[in-house]
């Protein structure tokens, strides 16, 4: 058995827990980072989409991604029953990643900048002092390891091993709202749209099908759902049974897809509630194991690097000065940034969109309002989400839909499907 000590243990290798790795090593902390997967980015278990604007705003602090894999959507699409929602607005134009390049470039710039990798690495213990971790156990393909670090990282994920240590019981109200999706990379599609996100709404309630091009004549396509939504759990299909009966059901993805091939199946789960509290004594969660995401997508790439370079920043700081205080710093910070105050709003938005779900309402103004939402044609705070609700047809609402997109001058044009 043996016995290491670090300033920062960093468990979780994936893209925010690198990028937390990086940064903390670039400000002089001894970073060691853990992952029990014997490879970066395998098995993959996100969506590889990204907002281009919030993407971009990433170069200077992190930049590898100047030169990583992009291509470019220029609009999204949600498909509803009986329309066409077409958005140019910004939050909507994206690029698409390679995400297995994205994290192995951002691990070996953490590398790079002196943090130490550990894979195929269990961390199975924490022994604490008081509310701070004082002794990790772990084992590795090398035999068992014990780590005595100053500060610990929980970069770990949705079902994250450190975030179960820290928070017990003291606040599992925050951890009640998951979302599932199934994700096949598929080759040989007959798209309609090379540069075009395609969201298929109305016979997943609670969810969506999509449509994802990425180039070369590839495209992520699949399934995101939330909740169980209906009366007997026991027959509500799984997300993969979710997409085949979309893609066969749905006359648009039905058309591009039925010469496509998988090259590889994927999937993954985020917990879509509110964040969780960050600093625990001397441990801090960083991205899903704090619940850092875009709620009302389930998009927590950006919203993770964000937290990951203000935390990075601030434990190198913290451990400079030996003064375990500071780390209170960090979730201040990130919820006073753009990137933070959006991640609340995108709850605000998630819990109105369950409150449109739970109403007996017709299907097609349900999901109309839905998309109202999602695209935000309707303000976050819901306070015009009660104008709306007095539309009970579909085609009264799609008439007061435009009404909005004209008075806001969104760049956003409604067309019947």
């Amino acid at each position: 058995m043996s016995t290491i000590k670090c300033d920062v243990l960093v468990v979780g290798a994936g893209p925010i827990g690198t990028v937390f790795s990086y940064i903390a090593a670039k400000n002089g902390a001894d970073v060691l980072t853990v992952d029990r997967k014997n490879e970066i980015a395998a098995p993959l278990r996100g969506g590889e989409a990204v907002s281009k604007f919030l993407f971009e705003s990433m170069y200077e602090e992190i930049p590898v991604l100047k030169n990583v894999y992009r291509w470019p959507i220029n609009e999204t699409i949600i498909y509803n029953p009986i329309s066409k929602i077409t958005s140019r607005e910004d939050k909507w134009i994206s690029l698409m990643l390679n995400r297995k390049e994205v994290e192995k470039n951002l691990a070996q710039q953490a590398i790079n900048a002196g943090a130490q990798l550990s894979l195929g690495t269990t961390v199975h213990d924490a022994s604490f002092v008081g509310e701070n971790i004082k002794e990790v156990k772990a084992k590795t393909i090398k035999g068992d390891l014990i780590i005595h670090p100053k500060i610990v990282v929980g970069a770990d994920g949705a079902t994250s091993f450190i975030r179960k240590q820290v928070i017990k019981n003291n606040n599992i109200e925050g951890i009640k709202d998951w979302g599932c999706a199934i994700e096949i990379e598929a080759a040989n599609l007959n798209l309609d749209f090379p540069n075009t996100m395609q969201l298929f709404m109305g016979e997943i309630m609670g969810g969506y099908g999509y449509i994802f091009p990425k180039g070369n004549d590839r495209a992520d396509v699949g399934v995101g759902a939330r909740p169980y939504y209906g009366k007997n759990p026991l027959k509500y299909k799984s997300p993969i049974e979710l997409f085949y009966d979309l893609s066969e059901k749905n006359k648009e993805m039905k058309r591009q897809l039925k010469d496509s091939s998988p090259l590889e199946i994927k999937g993954g789960i985020i917990d879509l509630s509110y964040p969780l509290d960050f600093v625990h004594g001397n441990t801090i969660l960083v991205g899903d194991s704090a619940n850092q995401n875009f709620s009302y997508v389930g998009e927590g790439i950006i919203p993770g690097w964000q937290a990951a370079i203000i935390a990075g920043k601030t434990v190198a700081v913290s451990i400079e000065k030996n003064d375990l205080n500071l780390l209170k710093n960090y979730p201040k910070e990130y919820e006073d940034s753009f990137i933070g105050t959006e991640g609340r709003k995108t709850v605000k938005i998630k819990d109105n969109i369950s409150s449109i779900i739970s109403k007996d309402l017709d299907i097609d103004v349900k999901t109309i309002l839905i998309s109202m939402l999602e695209l935000e044609i309707i303000d976050w705070d819901g306070k015009e989400l009660e104008n709306a609700l007095k539309y009970k047809k579909s085609e009264e609402l799609l008439d007061y839909a435009r009404k909005l997109i004209d008075e806001k001058d969104l760049k956003i044009e409604i067309n019947p499907r």
